[in-house]
């Protein structure tokens, strides 16, 4: 009997709540449908299932064709079979912005009991139970998996009361608008920086930036970069000296930090690139983010590949040049002319060492421009980490609050 009870009640519940969950078919509680667009809705009506959205820019062949769609309305459950890392069989999407119409491909069920709309949202969608669920009523195909709708209606889940979905479902939306609150500031942090890095660095040609700290006047010069670079080349002399780093467009990491320990450089780094504390080192990349430049500022010693060069600066802020070299237009239209290798980028020392940089000679500005950027990032950081803070507390409460 206390294994059965344990089943059928969440470990956090609100006060005043105290009997079973009642296990249902989903037969008695949602019905297979297929109604179909009799025009009645248009374009704009289009809904991302994905992302529950209208879709402003949905086209299709001709108007004919939205006959084929299916009509999902308010409070409706539609099936997406994309398998992903978080859903291995697909999951079920609530509607939770109004009437639309949504591709064929995908199956609507209509509730058809009293039910809170987004306590469903969040039950029908939470992969540890439906997970379980669609496993046993789905067909896999290369790229998906098609649900069997019948097989669907006969599994069972646990359900509480309608008081009890109507706590829960506003609690947990809540916290997903808190959640989508924090999301935009950061965001529009990131595009602030952004903003301000093309202003503070001066664009290809000119010799001014269009934004500058107060008492600094002088003209910008174009100097070889490799008047400010010195070369570091001490390399390991046995297996594991010194921990192995991953440079990465998000930063400098411990490699089993950064791949969760699921990956190595290889079993044997003798010979790889050592780079000492507040030293650079950067990385080839793939596509339009061509390289990034890291300074190490996690450990005494690291280790990197020896496809990433190290080397340090002299009479120019370190922090400063990391800055203009990962976001100023020069390095990266000197960068897409210089680059070798296809779908993996390289460039070698001594091509850097040739780039012309438009540059403040003033270490003054150099320092106030990089305490600047440092500060800003940290508040992204602290944001981030409110974030994060959120989202963890989130997947807790749904891991305590349903059955």
């Amino acid at each position: 009997m206390m294994s059965k009870e344990k089943r059928r009640v969440p470990k956090l519940r609100f006060p005043g709540f105290t009997e079973d969950w009642e296990q249902r078919k989903f037969s008695d509680l949602y019905e297979k449908i297929s109604e179909k667009n009799d025009l009645s809705y248009s374009l704009d009506k289009i809904i991302s299932v994905a992302n529950m959205y209208y879709k402003s820019d949905a086209k299709v062949s001709n108007e004919e064709y939205l006959r084929t769609y299916n009509i999902f309305r308010y409070g409706e459950i539609a099936f997406e079979g994309n398998k992903s890392k978080n859903f291995a069989y697909g999951r079920f999407v609530e509607n939770t912005i109004g009437d639309g119409i949504i591709s064929h491909v995908f199956e609507v069920f209509r509730p058809i009991v009293k039910y809170d709309i987004y306590f469903w949202k969040y039950y029908i969608n939470y992969e540890p139970i439906m997970g379980k669920v669609l496993s046993r009523c789905t067909k896999k195909t290369t790229m998906m998996t098609n649900l069997v709708a019948k097989d669907f209606l006969k599994e069972t889940i646990l359900v509480p009361t309608l008081a009890e979905q109507k706590q829960i479902g506003t609690l947990l939306n809540t916290l997903d608008k808190f959640i989508t609150l924090h999301q935009r500031k950061l965001d529009n942090l990131k595009l602030k920086k952004k903003a301000l890095l093309q202003k503070l660095f001066p664009k290809n040609g000119e010799r001014y930036p269009e934004l500058r700290f107060p008492g600094f006047t002088d003209t910008w010069e174009q100097r070889k970069l490799g008047d400010y670079l010195i070369q570091y080349t001490e390399i390991t002399t046995q297996n594991n000296q010194y921990p192995v780093l991953t440079s990465s467009r998000k930063g400098l990491f411990f490699q089993t930090d950064y791949y969760d320990g699921n990956q190595i450089a290889s079993k044997d780094n003798t010979g790889y690139n050592i780079v000492p504390y507040g030293y650079f080192t950067y990385r080839h990349m793939s596509d339009d983010e061509i390289f990034h430049f890291n300074i190490n500022y996690i450990v005494d010693k690291g280790i990197v590949s020896t496809l990433y060069p190290v080397f340090t600066t002299k009479n120019l802020n370190s922090n400063y040049l990391q800055l203009q070299l990962n976001y100023g237009s020069e390095f990266r239209k000197y960068a897409v002319l210089l680059k070798q290798g296809g779908s993996r980028t390289y460039m070698y020392f001594n091509k850097l060492k040739d780039l012309k940089l438009t540059i403040s000679t003033s270490i003054d500005e150099q320092e106030i421009i990089a305490k600047f950027f440092i500060s800003f990032e940290k508040l992204i950081t602290l944001h981030q980490r409110k974030l994060d803070h959120l989202k963890l507390q989130k997947k807790a409460l749904l891991q305590q609050m349903f059955v």
